[in-house]
């Protein structure tokens, strides 16, 4: 959780602020595209470290947008605003961390094609809505996440984006509360475990290096 947040917790006075609880959050999920094709040809002290620098790229622009780092997957991370404490602009929080975490990448791609290395695209996924955030677990052990439909959703934009000349794909519940960013419109898209057809959206600061060439 970062700091901002922890002692925001610190001065609530709530008698159990981690316990499962309705929440409207933004959930961002991020991993690096191709990451099996990045590491085959590395040694394992050489793959370790590109992904601790490539989640570097991620974490820091989630706590620095007061965002809660769920976990991390391997090679990314899921990362929400609105839990455990509620933020109005969660959704334009998240889009700001968003845009730090494209140019991190980007920084960190052209430092390793300098050093004649192959670069690196993120993809990302992010949608806004009411999910359950609390701590999930045993009585062994128990993990402090949020789990609902928008946080499915964001998981599947993630997956999507690489269909996509954009490395991030926004759903329609974070573009209905974004006040300080212009998305684009994307179109629909039937996502798998859906019965109806998703609007997508995108940033213009987010089309792939390919497509800002051409455009």
């Amino acid at each position: 959780v970062a700091p901002a947040v922890v002692d925001e917790l610190m001065r609530s006075n709530l008698e159990d602020p981690l316990a499962p609880a309705r929440r409207q959050v933004t959930t961002l999920i991020a991993d690096m595209e191709g990451y099996t094709t990045q590491v085959e040809s590395l040694t394992a002290e050489e793959a370790a470290q590109l992904t601790r620098d490539f989640l570097a790229c991620l974490t820091g622009p989630v706590l620095d947008q007061r965002g809660t780092l769920d976990k991390y997957t391997g090679d990314g991370l899921v990362a929400f605003w609105g839990a455990p404490l509620p933020i109005a602009d969660h959704a334009d929080l998240a889009l700001d961390a968003t845009l730090e975490i494209l140019q991190r990448v980007r920084n960190f791609s052209l430092q390793r094609v300098r050093e004649g290395k192959a670069p690196l695209r993120v993809r990302i996924g992010i949608e806004s809505g009411e999910a359950m955030a609390g701590d999930f677990g045993s009585s062994q052990r128990s993990i402090y996440t949020a789990v609902g439909d928008s946080v499915n959703v964001a998981s599947r934009l993630e997956q999507i984006a690489r269909d996509y000349p954009y490395d991030v794909i926004i759903g329609q519940g974070t573009q209905a509360l974004a006040q300080r960013h212009n998305l684009l419109h994307l179109g629909e898209v039937m996502l798998r475990g859906k019965e109806k057809p998703t609007i997508i959206y995108s940033m213009p600061e987010a089309a792939s290096s390919a497509h800002r060439t051409r455009t």
